[in-house]
């Protein structure tokens, strides 16, 4: 059963991102949704501070589709299960969000974020989210 959770519509540019990317991962991922024309699956974000939580290449994605809105779930780190995978430090979801703030980036996967259900998919119209349009909201 997936999360019980709303998805809010959010400006990707909004979005703080705290973690690089992979370029073949992001190339990948740009082409698989052009080429269906759907958004699957929504960035979990926190909702206190909009720092990625898990979606970093789905990020990157909307960035270079020049996409209005990008569909979101908002979630507290409480409700999550916050893992450092970083290679040579333990990082905590306060690091994380305070490199986010500052603009900074870690190097990719440095951190993993359990859900305790699945996240639900979306699949829902790149033309849909290409304008302002205010029924996302």
């Amino acid at each position: 059963m997936p999360l019980n959770k709303s998805i809010h519509f959010l400006s990707p540019h909004d979005l703080k991102p705290n973690e690089e990317v992979l370029p073949e991962r992001a190339v990948w991922l740009q082409k698989k949704v052009e080429q269906e024309q759907l958004w699957r699956v929504p960035i979990t974000v926190d909702k206190q501070t909009n720092s990625i939580m898990d979606g970093h290449h789905r990020h990157l994605v909307a960035c270079r589709l020049g996409l209005a809105k990008v569909p979101c779930i908002l979630l507290d780190y409480d409700e999550v299960k916050f893992i450092s995978t970083h290679p040579s430090r333990a990082l905590t979801p306060k690091c994380v969000i305070e490199h986010a703030n500052a603009g900074k980036r870690l190097p990719p996967k440095s951190t993993r974020h359990q859900f305790s259900r699945p996240l639900p998919n979306c699949n829902i119209s790149l033309n849909l989210l290409v304008d302002n349009a205010s029924y996302l909201e």
